[in-house]
């Protein structure tokens, strides 16, 4: 019941706010003689320079990896995560987080305040992280759901979406992956479809701290300072990025990001786009790039959770009217058997630039979610993803605009779409 009324409320104050995805429609997105770079920086991108990364689509993989990481963690871990929870197939993990923390290794983590409102599968499985406290851990709920915010239930709507991970400075990750069982618990082909990206990289390590030190001080009683998690020794990566670390209220724009890249692309550009609510600014926007001749294919799952399956039919025809770009979903394998959810943030422009993190192409990562995201240039990155993403493209279903239509009236619901914005 207490679910039912927070998503209820929450629904409302969306739908009353007019939120509105201004950046699309900036001067600095749409400039004719302004730089990528300058367009980047202006919109809050903080420039890094990156290695090639570790690259994760399996979530046990994954977990095993984070495991062995934390396990030779010598001096702190930061971890940042929408959904957390400890499930049997998870304890190897956090009870190495728990043994680092009694060894004497800083441990914070932040979770977001949902996480014991998992709706995903993991609900069936999880148990609450708070006994991770017990052994040392520092653990922080972003805005919980509690007497006081139901009060003030506009405080509901924001939510910490990032998947972080800083280790002694040197190890940095970041992606769409969970800290839950749907995520990295249920095993190989029961996983979602998604992606972690780990980067030895003490540039990137640096800038992430930068802005973990900021959300835990806003939110914690218990202050942390940057002396406190001393830089690493990497030497320079050789592919530039620029870092996007979105609190909602300050000036980094995940919004301006995706235009500016979105006007900058000549050619192709690829999405994975999870629950796809744009807006008319959003939709202009890649109008306007398909009007100048670009090919932008948007691949994305149907969620088989009625509410958002059903929400997704309900959009499909005016995305596709709106925007005259490809649509493909992926739910189904060949054999006709239900697919994992795809659950990957993604887009590649141009067979160049990547974008990777935990924002999702709608709008609610957009402008009520604090967000992280990542671009990338490096042809050599972009072409091993186009690859991935053009084989999961290929397998999909290509919608047409008629199909849409039939699937709106046979499926669709108004309301579904609404609590989209809740669930992306």
């Amino acid at each position: 019941m207490l679910r039912r009324i927070v998503f209820a409320l929450s629904i409302l104050l969306l739908l009353a706010s007019c939120t509105s995805t201004k950046a699309f429609v900036s001067p600095i997105a749409v400039s004719e003689d302004m730089s990528l770079d300058e367009k980047l920086v202006s919109f809050g991108g903080e420039r890094v320079s990156l290695p090639y990364p570790e690259i994760f689509f399996e979530g046990t993989k994954w977990m095993d990896r984070l495991t062995s990481l934390i396990e030779e963690a010598d001096d702190y871990i930061l971890i940042s995560t929408f959904l957390g929870s400890f499930t049997d197939s998870e304890e190897e993990l956090y009870h190495a987080m728990m043994a680092a923390a009694e060894r004497g290794v800083d441990v914070y983590f932040i979770i977001d305040g949902l996480s014991s409102y998992d709706m995903t599968e993991s609900q069936k499985y999880m148990t609450p992280l708070y006994f991770l406290r017990s052994s040392g851990v520092h653990l922080l709920e972003y805005n919980p759901v509690t007497a006081m915010n139901l009060i003030n239930p506009m405080s509901l709507v924001i939510r910490d979406h990032r998947k972080l991970i800083v280790i002694d400075g040197e190890y940095a990750a970041i992606g769409g992956m969970n800290l839950n069982y749907i995520s990295i618990g249920a095993g190989d082909g029961k996983t979602q479809r998604d992606s972690m990206y780990l980067f030895h990289s003490a540039s990137l390590s640096e800038t992430l701290i930068n802005n973990f030190v900021k959300i835990w001080n806003e939110s914690s009683v218990e202050k942390i300072n940057n002396g406190m998690f001393p830089g690493g020794t990497t030497e320079e990566g050789m592919y530039p990025g620029y870092l996007f670390n979105m609190k909602i209220g300050d000036e980094t724009s995940i919004s301006g990001m995706y235009a500016s890249l979105l006007y900058e692309a000549d050619d192709h550009v690829i999405l994975f786009p999870y629950l796809p609510m744009l807006d008319k600014n959003m939709k202009k926007a890649v109008k306007d790039a398909v009007d100048r001749g670009v090919d932008v294919d948007f691949v994305m799952p149907v969620d088989l959770r009625g509410y958002a399956a059903s929400g997704i039919y309900q959009v499909m025809p005016s995305l596709i009217e709106d925007t005259g770009a490809d649509y493909y979903l992926s739910v189904y394998d060949e054999n006709g058997e239900i697919l994992p959810l795809l659950h990957e943030k993604l887009m590649i422009v141009d067979s160049r630039y990547t974008v990777i993190g935990s924002a999702n192409f709608n709008v609610r990562s957009m402008e009520l979610s604090h967000e992280l995201a990542l671009v990338i240039d490096s042809e050599e990155l972009a072409k091993e993803l186009e690859m991935h993403a053009i084989s999961i493209r290929d397998a999909a279903e290509h919608i047409d605009y008629d199909e849409a239509v039939k699937r709106k009236k046979e499926e669709g619901s108004f309301f579904a779409s609404a609590f989209m914005y809740i669930g992306g």
